[in-house]
């Protein structure tokens, strides 16, 4: 047995030896100029061959831990400013090798002591122990570093709740959430684990989304913002406004700081020092240019919006209401229409029109179905965009490193699928050429008398709602942003 300790012993020195050397290595390399990339994969597989080596020191679950940050730093390449920390961790590795390779003294037993037959000497619990502790101890403080500072060796999880239901799968929309979390499970090898709350995505109501991110209730929720109330109109700059800017524009304004040294974007810093939120919104999911909705009768005028019921959310929503006379659905009895309700809400006549994306989520609904006249553009969205929000409290204590790959699985996710709505909406569009062709539905371009009371009246709408301060803030920048890049985004234009 004490041959077997003895070998073991000597594997794991020999292992964390043969770490201790590649770090050297890579050092070495970044001083000379080199990219270390030969070192970096070496690190991979002792990454992950580790527990293997030392599970019976520190248990499985801290081994796959350990082994888990070292993958993680190893699947990032060094530079140069890196290299005395590393230098620092080679040295934690040979301090460990020594604390393994003296932690065991022979037990001195005197010959008259033995029994005839020798029998094999176990291990004392106090140099098991030692052992333990040595490596346990001096691994989490090197992988501590590797992987930034305060490390959680346990593995993180958040509950997430979206405003999309069950009856909703059918759409692209409803796809942000569930590819955000496994992203970033699998970047973070499992340590940061964020499940969607099936239960609380059917009691908590879209509206109070915002507010149970924000009291710290559920750690993130997936959202549009212009699905809340009266006090957060200054957030739709950060969603859909009307007449607003093109996707390519709209994400470089998500984005916009105003201060280059800003560590949160501008949409960001109004949540909490405008509006007192405790929520930083990470923009998740896009559906770029939107259609103008379904109507079961022509609005070839103003005056033909007169009367008509139509379910269509946000600002575009009030414009109508306010100018152009028509009713809302949440004005009807019931309130507002659900999803997978609309197209018999249309079919029923209970409402005249309808808007909800574009081509290819419209047709899910089968909306083509039950309204002839399908208008565009939908100029009350743009460049609609979707957030997950996450709770201010919640994000500060994530390691830098989950941070990081957080934001990375949201921009991923926003850039495929605001791709995706392009292609299957270009798409579907060929199918909607052929059912106007055989005279099933119309496609309608508004006229231009339509278009120029909408925008007018937009400007107005906006203008009416700078009377709060923090709206004009706001507003001001969004259209400053707005004529600078126009003008560039014209300048290039075909």
């Amino acid at each position: 047995m004490n041959q077997a300790e003895d070998k073991k012993r000597q594997n794991i020195e020999n292992y964390f030896r043969n770490i201790e050397q590649c770090l050297r290595d890579t050092a070495k390399q970044l001083k000379d100029g080199q990219i270390p990339h030969d070192k970096w994969e070496e690190l991979k597989v002792y990454a992950d061959k580790l527990p293997n080596i030392i599970v019976d020191e520190i248990g499985q679950d801290k081994a796959n831990e350990i082994s888990r940050l070292l993958k993680i730093t190893a699947s990032k390449q060094p530079d140069h400013s890196s290299i005395p920390e590393i230098e620092a961790a080679a040295g934690k590795f040979k301090g460990l090798v020594v604390i393994i390779s003296t932690g065991h003294k022979p037990l001195d037993i005197k010959q008259s002591q033995r029994q005839k037959i020798l029998l094999p000497i176990p291990l004392s619990p106090s140099r098991r122990n030692f052992i333990s502790t040595g490596v346990g101890t001096s691994v989490g403080l090197t992988t501590g570093w590797l992987v930034g500072q305060n490390v959680n060796l346990s593995p993180i999880n958040w509950k997430m709740v979206s405003f999309l239901k069950e009856n909703a799968q059918k759409f692209i929309l409803y796809k942000a959430p569930q590819m955000i979390c496994d992203r970033v499970r699998e970047m973070t090898q499992g340590g940061f684990n964020i499940e969607i709350d099936k239960n609380d995505n059917q009691k908590i109501d879209t509206q109070d989304i915002l507010k149970n991110v924000s009291n710290g209730n559920i750690q993130c929720g997936y959202s549009g913002i212009y699905y809340n109330d009266e006090r957060y109109k200054v957030l739709f700059f950060g969603c859909a406004i009307p007449f607003g800017l093109t996707p390519q524009e709209q994400t470089a304004w998500l984005l916009y700081k105003k201060n280059p040294d800003d560590v949160l974007t501008f949409i960001q810093q109004i949540y909490s020092t405008k509006l007192n939120l405790n929520v930083i919104p990470f923009p998740a999911a896009a559906t770029g240019g939107q259609m103008g909705g379904w109507f079961n009768r022509e609005v070839n005028t103003v005056t033909d919006f007169k009367g008509i019921k139509m379910r269509i959310p946000g600002l575009g929503g009030e414009v109508l209401q306010k100018y152009f006379e028509v009713t809302l659905d949440k004005e009807l009895p019931g309130g507002a229409i659900p999803i997978d309700q609309i197209a018999d809400e249309l079919k029923q006549d209970n409402i005249n029109a309808a808007e909800w994306v574009g081509p290819y989520d419209d047709f899910q609904l089968g909306l083509h179905n039950v309204a002839k006249y399908y208008y565009y553009p939908g100029w009350w969205e743009p460049s609609t965009t979707f957030d997950i929000l996450v709770n201010r409290n919640a994000w500060e204590k994530l390691p830098k490193e989950y941070q990081r790959i957080f934001q990375t699985a949201c921009l991923e996710t926003y850039t495929k699928l605001l791709a995706e709505y392009d292609t299957k909406n270009s798409e579907k569009l060929q199918e909607l050429r052929r059912l106007e062709k055989i005279g099933k539905i119309r496609l309608v371009r508004f006229s231009n008398e339509i278009l120029q009371v909408a925008q007018k009246k937009t400007d107005e709408l906006l203008t009416l709602y700078s009377s709060n301060a923090t709206f004009k803030e706001v507003y001001d920048e969004w259209s400053s942003f707005k004529i600078k890049i126009r003008d560039w985004s014209n300048l290039n234009k075909i």
